[in-house]
């Protein structure tokens, strides 16, 4: 038997399948088009780690334009820092349907955890079509799983609300949680998209060419 839409859209995120399918924009509910959104951030993130020594010296505004400027590549209507009950670092729109992010330098966790409340109580009115979103960490640390799995612990632990885990995804090195949204009282569901910086080469060429 062929499998249904419905079924392809019950396949993982990192589904082939799945991807080919949102990428051309079958499927107009809400969820679908945010998944089409993470989707199209993850190609960000593939490029952003595959020309990690470019950006080393980007902040955190920068980095969030350049991720802006390949969603709008893409056919996405996104902007950095528009007005959302305050000023939300990534919007992304089709006529009612928003999908929010907010992006954070790993300075520590309590101030990734800031970006987590920010997005989650202030930015997102969490409503029918506005009830995803997405924190983005920009890290330069090393082990960016073992940073994902800290990060994912550390707000199901420390939010007032109970957050629960979804999923942690080692294929694409990213975690989703859902908690109910103070204000709508809907399900809010957060992906958790680390972006790694880490680029320490110990070949010799690299160090000759660093000296």
């Amino acid at each position: 038997m062929n499998p249904s839409i419905a079924d392809i859209m019950n396949l993982s995120d990192d589904n082939p399948v799945k991807i080919a399918l949102l990428n051309a924009g079958i499927g107009n509910a809400y969820d679908d088009y945010c998944s089409r959104v993470e989707s199209a951030i993850l190609e960000g993130i593939f490029h952003f780690e595959n020309n990690k020594p470019h950006f080393k010296d980007f902040g955190e505004d920068a980095l969030t334009v350049v991720l802006v400027f390949g969603l709008s590549m893409k056919g996405f209507t996104a902007d950095h820092d528009n007005y959302r009950n305050g000023h939300c670092d990534l919007v992304v729109k089709e006529g009612l349907y928003e999908w929010h992010g907010e992006a954070k330098l790993d300075t520590g966790p309590g101030y990734v955890m800031e970006g987590f409340r920010q997005l989650c109580d202030r930015y997102s009115p969490g409503g029918p079509t506005s009830n995803r979103g997405g924190l983005i960490i920009y890290t330069k640390k090393r082990d960016k799983l073992k940073i994902l799995k800290v990060w994912a612990a550390r707000i199901v632990k420390d939010y007032e609300v109970v957050v629960t885990l979804l999923d942690l995804c080692s294929n694409t090195l990213t975690a989703k949680t859902v908690h109910k949204h103070a204000a709508s009282g809907l399900d809010y569901k957060v992906r958790h998209l680390p972006i790694s910086f880490y680029h320490k080469p110990t070949d010799k060429s690299a160090k000759n060419r660093k000296t």
